[in-house]
């Protein structure tokens, strides 16, 4: 049996889905995979406002599941 490990997921992505249960429970019920395309497009998010920005927006991403 493959185990498909859980993506690490950046601090402050992960302080930011903390702060946002919704969010939280969306990313949480995202497949691995979907979980890392999240985790990819923070790569370029620079501020924490626009961290918080972002995950406010995931609660309307629900096109991405």
């Amino acid at each position: 049996m493959q185990h498909k490990e859980q993506p690490l997921i950046p601090l402050g992505l992960g302080y930011a889905l903390a702060e946002n249960t919704a969010a939280l429970k969306y990313f949480a019920e995202l497949s691995s995979e979907k979980q890392r395309e999240i985790i990819d497009r923070t790569g370029s998010i620079s501020s924490r406002a626009e961290m918080r920005n972002f995950v406010r927006s995931m609660t309307g991403m629900s096109s991405i599941k």
